[in-house]
């Protein structure tokens, strides 16, 4: 025999699976709430996370990315990162200032796709450059401090001798134009052993402010540049490095004469010099940028060009580059450059501000 419930129980089980469902759907809406503000707050981590993501699915669709437009500028070791085939590892990009810069590319396998990633390690790739090159340098410079000592006693006799020779020979033309060619050699023996034992010597800079407008242009009034080059000094007035004057004129006599000689015989010659603040390891920096429209240097050349005795152009003695990286090392500095053929050649130098 079946009850039949009373309808005053009915209003009651209808009341509480009424007060049960509003429950439920606070608890619901509550919880949306919570996975709302826990997506807005994951969305704003990954945008503020110091590298590229991009989220990719099972055909290489792209799911999510915290760099949507993608990258300004070019990779130039293989296709973007969210491209079918793109390498991992080191990667080369020139951003749209035409300055290169590093990133570590890695990938991780998820289950619907992978998970790209891109962390700029840039600072980090030309401080191992600039610390490998040192290191070759010092066991360079040691071995030439000495063989420069060995030769400067007996260069010292064979410049007296030609001296004495030329004084002897004033009277006899053909043979006084051979001594005079024996001392001239004797003199430039005599400069790169002095140029060796400078590079090959420890630094001590003594450093000052130094107001780079100003410091530039000064260096530039003391060298002839050519006829017809533009010089174009665009170093805010407020830019400063914290260095010794005296060796850091030494780098910028090297940097000018140098960009000079490359854009011998170019069309519209022109020398521009920048300057943007870099904040590193929590102090300010001045990166300045040298930049000429010469001939630019060859990529097997590039990868030299701060080993002593090297020279891409006749007649140097291919320490200038040397010894002016040895000097940005001892302000710990940075110092590197980039170079196209037939297009000019970036130096950029990096030395700490004077703190305030």
């Amino acid at each position: 025999m079946n009850v039949i419930p009373e309808p005053q129980q009915l209003m009651e089980a209808f009341a509480a699976f009424t007060a049960a469902s509003e429950q439920l759907q606070n608890r619901y809406e509550a919880l949306q709430g919570q996975l709302a503000r826990l997506q807005d707050e994951i969305q704003t981590v990954i945008e503020a996370v110091p590298f590229a993501i991009w989220v990719l699915g099972k055909e290489g669709e792209l799911r999510f990315s915290n760099r949507p437009e993608g990258m300004e500028g070019e990779f130039l070791n293989g296709p973007a990162p969210w491209v079918v085939g793109s390498p991992t590892g080191l990667r080369q990009l020139r951003d749209a200032k035409g300055r290169d810069r590093f990133f570590e590319q890695e990938v991780r396998p998820t289950a619907e796709g992978k998970i790209i990633t891109l962390r700029d390690v840039t600072e980090a790739h030309l401080r191992a450059q600039q610390a490998t090159r040192e290191e070759r340098l010092q066991a360079m410079g040691l071995m030439a401090a000495e063989l420069a000592h060995e030769i400067r006693n007996p260069l010292g006799s064979l410049a007296l001798f030609a001296g004495m020779l030329v004084e002897d020979l004033q009277a006899q033309a053909d043979q006084l134009e051979l001594a005079q060619r024996i001392q001239e050699g004797v003199h430039r023996l005599n400069t790169l052993v002095t140029n060796t034992l400078t590079f090959s010597r420890d630094l001590i800079p003594h450093p000052s402010s130094i107001p780079l407008a100003g410091f530039w242009e000064e260096v530039h009034t003391g060298i002839h540049l050519g006829e017809g080059v533009r010089w174009e000094n665009r170093i805010p007035k407020q830019a400063t490095w914290y260095g010794d004057p005296a060796l850091m004129r030494q780098v910028a006599v090297n940097l000018i004469q140098n960009a000079a000689r490359a854009m011998e015989g170019r069309p519209e010659p022109r020398l521009r010099l920048m300057a943007s603040k870099e904040m590193v390891d929590g102090r300010l920096h001045w990166h300045v940028t040298v930049q000429d429209n010469g001939c630019g240097i060859a990529s097997e050349s590039l990868g030299r060009i701060f080993d002593p005795f090297f020279s891409t152009f006749g007649g140097g003695t291919g320490l200038g580059m040397a010894v002016s990286h040895r000097i940005l090392v001892a302000h710990g500095g940075l110092l590197f450059l980039e170079s196209e053929v037939d297009q000019g050649t970036k130096v950029h130098l990096r030395l700490p501000a004077q703190e305030s």
